[in-house]
C-alpha cells in the first residue's frame, strides 16, 4: 500500500470493527477509519501496523501508522492501540480482511482441453492450456491455472486452487479448499525397485494419493503414489516448498513440513507434528503426535508422541544442545586428554624404574 493519502478505491473499515474482528481491547477512537495494514517501518497515515513481541517495542517509536496492534501488556501509548494476547494472529486476521477479494468465476477457457466424460462443477475458473483427463471430477468453484494437468479419473474438491503447472496424476483424490502451489506433482510413481542380478526391476506403483480437506502444499513438491493402497495427506497439513513425501506415507492432521523435508516410504507421521527445514525421515517408522524435529535432523527410528528431537541421528533436543555445547571444545579436550595420557605414561615409567631399582 504505502500511498501518500487514502484512496476512495481502497478497502476501508473502522478501528472498532478491526478490534471486534480480532477479539482485542481498544484504546482509542473506534470510529477512526483504517485503509490498510503495513509493517511498522512502511506504514503510513490511515494504516494500521502491529508489534508482535515486547522485545521489539523500540520499533513503534517512529512509525507513521495511525494505530497499532500490540501485546496486551504494552504500556500507555499516544496512538490508538488494539491490545491482544496474540498480536501475530490478530495481524493475520486483519491482513486477510484487507487482502480478501470476492471470487468471480471465469468459466472454461476455449484453449483448455476437457476430455470425454469429465465432470465440471459450477462457477469454475479453468485457464488456458489446462488438461482435464477422462472421467475426472472437478468440483464447484475450483480454480485451475494455466498448465495444470488433471489425470484420468482424478478428483478435485470444491473451492480448491491449483496454481500453474500443477500435476495431479490419474485417480488421485484432492479434497475441498486445498491449495497446491506451482510446479507440484501429486501422484508420481513411488521409488520402488527390486534387484535382479545387476539390474533394478521396477515395482509397479498402482496405488493413489489422497489429499484431504484444507491442505496447502507448497511449490515444487512431490507426493508419490502408493505402491498399493494410498499415500495419505490428512486434513489441515501445510507444507513448505520443495518437500518430498514418498509412497505409502501417512501425514497426520495439522502437521507442518518445512522446506526440503524428505519422508521415505511407508512412514507414519502423527497429528500436529512439525518437521523443521531439511529434516530427513527414514522409511517404515512411526513419529507420534505433537513431535517436533529440529532443522537438518535425521530421524532413523520411532519417536514417541510429544518428544522434541534434533540432530543426526535425532536425539532428545536438550541432549543435542548439550552435545553441541561440547562439540566446539573437542579439539581442546583432545589436546588435554593427550597431555594426560603422556603424563600417565611418564608416571608409569617412573614407577617401573623405581621398582627395578629395588
Amino acid at each position: 500500500m504505502n500511498l501518500d493519502s487514502p484512496s476512495e478505491t481502497r478497502k476501508k473499515t473502522t478501528l472498532g470493527e478491526l478490534a471486534a474482528l480480532v477479539g482485542g481491547s481498544l484504546d482509542g477512537d473506534p470510529n477512526l477509519e483504517i485503509y490498510g495494514i503495513a509493517s511498522l517501518e512502511e506504514a503510513q497515515e490511515g494504516e494500521i501496523s502491529f508489534l508482535a513481541e515486547m522485545k521489539n517495542i523500540s520499533r513503534i517509536e517512529k512509525t507513521l501508522a495511525s494505530a497499532i496492534i500490540a501485546p496486551s501488556q504494552l504500556p500507555p501509548y499516544p496512538k490508538p492501540v488494539i491490545r491482544t494476547p496474540n498480536p501475530y494472529l490478530a495481524f493475520v486476521k486483519v491482513q486477510a480482511f484487507f487482502s480478501y477479494k470476492p471470487y468471480s468465476p471465469l468459466g472454461i477457457d476455449s484453449r483448455a482441453c476437457i476430455c470425454r466424460g469429465a465432470e465440471i462443477g459450477k462457477d469454475v475458473s479453468i485457464y488456458p492450456y489446462v488438461y482435464v483427463g477422462e472421467e475426472s471430477q472437478i468440483g464447484d468453484r475450483v480454480v485451475l491455472y494455466p498448465g495444470v494437468y488433471i489425470g484420468p479419473k482424478a478428483q478435485i474438491g470444491e473451492d480448491s486452487i491449483l496454481y500453474p503447472n500443477v500435476v495431479v496424476m490419474e485417480r488421485c483424490l484432492i479434497g475441498r479448499r486445498v491449495i497446491i502451489h506451482a510446479g507440484t506433482i501429486i501422484g508420481s510413481d513411488g521409488f520402488g525397485f527390486v534387484q535382479e542380478g545387476n539390474r533394478h526391476v521396477k515395482i509397479p506403483q498402482v496405488g493413489i494419493v489422497q489429499v484431504d480437506d484444507d491442505v496447502e502444499i507448497g511449490a515444487n513438491c512431490t507426493v508419490d503414489r502408493a505402491t498399493m493402497g494410498k499415500t495419505w495427506i490428512k486434513r489441515g497439513v501445510k507444507t513448505d516448498n520443495l518437500v518430498h513425501v514418498a509412497h505409502n506415507v501417512v501425514v497426520g492432521e495439522d502437521t507442518l513440513l518445512v522446506a526440503q523435508v524428505g519422508i521415505a516410504g511407508s512412514t507414519k507421521i502423527g497429528n500436529r507434528v512439525a518437521l523443521g527445514g531439511q529434516v530427513g525421515v527414514v522409511g517404515h517408522i512411526n513419529i507420534g503426535d505433537d513431535v517436533k524435529v529440529g532443522a537438518q535432523s535425521g530421524v532413523a527410528q520411532d519417536v514417541p508422541a510429544g518428544q522434541i528431537v534434533s540432530g543426526t541421528p535425532a536425539i532428545p533436543h536438550r541432549d543435542w544442545l548439550r552435545a553441541q555445547a561440547v562439540f566446539s571444545k573437542l579439539p581442546e579436550m583432545k589436546r588435554t586428554i593427550s597431555a594426560l595420557e603422556k603424563r600417565i605414561l611418564d608416571l608409569e615409567n617412573i614407577i617401573k624404574e623405581k621398582k627395578g631399582a629395588k
